[in-house]
């Protein structure tokens, strides 16, 4: 009864809640926005507001900004994730005057849901840790005021906090809290600016490579402006260039957010939303200056509240962590065996085999998503920091040599337009004849012919030329003489002259080893230690990650992100 007498209540009080903010502009979010807390001087994800939802504005902040009521303060939203409607769309308004002694914390990022319809409808989230007050219970769901909308968060989300006073509203315009910087030093044709939005290339590998995009009228710091073509600019450990037809040369700069490149960490972010803009925050005030490239990984100055900064010719950049995510590397992927499901007999579950269903839905997959395969050479490089590669870049790598391979990977590979790497046991193909016919209850070698067919899709490095055995648990390389080993390495090389890549046999090496895969000519080495490659790794513990006939398709897309999921 005490249950029915609340909800009449309540349902009394709807129409006169419309009333509190009738004469407000109202807005729609078109992607899930963030939503600030200001109040600590700098600029604090509390929640966000989820696509397609409408809220109405409290204050106008000018060109940038948003206020809403959030909690007992104030939030703010960038205006560039919303549209400005004629009415709301929800029905689940509330008072927002309320007696608020208790509060909700969120352990974990929480769905608000709106369940004034016939279904919950989720419009908005709570961030971890943010204290929020609770203006309703019922059951396992709290209720909560979301900007005058009542909103829904269940227990599971959240921890209650009793007794607390209601946090009074602060009506401070949200600004990231400066750091008074003196304006860059004046110097002839020392710095550019952008005559329109124009590009910064990398120009380092076979084809420029995008990486960000300099806003009209915006200014930088000039390297080398002695080419007739480019203009150079700083990018962290190395450069960037602009077309000199579309910037204009200048002695000083207007600008004051001065950036250290040569100062980053060996740590990037990529981008994750379109909104990916970079923002100077010197003027008490947030303004973009430049816009990255989602898939890139841009170098980390250093990390500042929710904010990353990193740099771009001479400034400093300031991008939400809710736009990125933290780069983990590449990932190089290792197959060897593959047969169809009716084929496999003693070959189920064997860890390093896996069906051509499988494997043609992983490189399927990848391909929809854009995933660019690259060379053992170009991931060289990467780790070398001598080039850029996309984010969504993968390593496909084949060890043994197996002629399955060029039954049920090659046309996949090739029908997507992917580029691999096989190790080869070269004693092995030696041997094997250009006849053999295909035999699914054997382990059989390519043959030379083989090897020479499939060079449009497979580059190939060695795996030794007769050390892939095992003597008890331990491999053969681990236990003959040094000369013995860069003396079998040498020979796998007459084989395949061109390698320069090789993998350990059953992952095992030591660091003899490594001195005798770098005497016989590597310049790199493929472990099976599982993980991530980055600039500065070591590129003879080069670590790869496997697919096997146990791995779902969910934890294969989880595994080739380039950042965790």
């Amino acid at each position: 009864m005490k249950r029915i007498v609340l909800l009449l209540l309540f349902m009394m009080i709807l129409p006169f809640a419309g009333k509190v903010y009738a004469n407000n502009m109202i807005f729609q979010v078109n992607e899930e926005a963030t939503v600030f807390d200001n109040r600590s001087g700098s600029l604090e994800q509390v929640g966000t507001l989820s696509a397609g939802q409408t809220f109405e504005v409290t204050k106008d902040y000018g060109a940038n900004w948003w206020q809403i009521r959030w909690g007992g303060y104030y939030g703010y939203v960038d205006k560039r994730y919303t549209t400005v409607v004629p009415a709301t769309t929800y029905k689940n308004k509330v008072p927002t005057l309320a007696t608020i002694k208790d509060y909700v914390i969120p352990t974990r990022v929480a769905p608000i849901f709106d369940n004034s319809g016939n279904k919950l409808v989720q419009f908005a989230t709570l961030s971890e840790g943010v204290r929020f007050p609770i203006y309703s219970k019922m059951g396992d769901w709290y209720g909560i005021a979301v900007n005058g909308r009542l909103g829904f968060v269940h227990r599971n989300f959240v921890e209650e906090e009793k007794g607390q006073e209601t946090t009074k509203p602060n009506n401070t315009k949200p600004v990231e809290k400066p750091t008074p910087t003196p304006p860059p030093p004046s110097k002839p044709n020392g710095y550019m600016e952008a005559l329109e939005n124009v590009t910064l290339y990398d120009l380092r590998g076979d084809k420029p490579m995008t990486i960000a995009l300099l806003l009209k009228g915006q200014q930088l710091e000039v390297v080398d402006a002695s080419d007739e073509t480019y203009v150079e600019v700083r990018w962290g450990q190395t450069f960037l260039y602009v077309e000199k037809e579309k910037i204009k040369l200048m002695n000083t700069p207007s600008y004051k957010n001065i950036g250290k490149d040569h100062a980053v960490k060996n740590e990037y972010f990529i981008p994750i939303s379109a909104n990916s803009e970079i923002y100077d925050c010197t003027n008490k005030a947030l303004y973009p200056f430049a816009k990255l490239d989602p898939n890139r990984r841009y170098p980390i100055l250093r990390k500042e509240g929710s904010w990353y900064v990193t740099v771009l010719g001479g400034r400093e950049g300031y991008i939400h962590s809710s736009k990125v995510a933290l780069d983990r590397g590449v990932p190089v992927m290792m197959y060897h065996h593959f047969l169809k499901e009716h084929e496999l007999g003693r070959f189920k579950y064997v860890s390093t085999t896996m069906t051509d269903v499988q494997f043609t839905k992983e490189m399927q997959y990848l391909k929809t998503k854009n995933y660019e395969t690259i060379t053992t050479d170009e991931l060289l490089r990467f780790m070398r920091n001598e080039i850029t590669l996309p984010a969504y870049s993968i390593l496909l790598t084949f060890d043994d040599g197996l002629l399955s391979t060029r039954e049920y990977a090659y046309s996949v590979l090739q029908k997507n337009g992917f580029k691999a790497t096989q190790f080869l046991i070269t004693s092995r193909n030696e041997s094997s004849s250009a006849e053999q016919m295909f035999n699914y209850n054997d382990l059989q070698a390519l043959s030379r012919q083989d090897i020479e067919n499939m060079q449009d899709v497979f580059s190939y490095g060695s795996h030794t030329y007769n050390l892939h055995d095992l003597i008890g648990n331990k491999g053969k390389m681990l236990l003959i003489p040094y000369h013995e080993v860069v003396q079998d390495l040498k020979q796998s090389l007459t084989f395949i002259p061109e390698a320069k890549a090789f993998a350990y046999p059953f992952g095992q090496y030591t660091s003899n080893t490594i001195y005798a895969v770098k005497e016989a000519g590597f310049n790199m080495a493929f472990s099976t230690q599982p993980g991530y490659n980055k600039p500065y790794d070591d590129v003879y513990q080069i670590k790869r990650l496997y697919s096997d006939q146990k791995t779902t398709f969910e934890q294969f897309q989880k595994m080739v992100l380039p950042y965790a999921n």
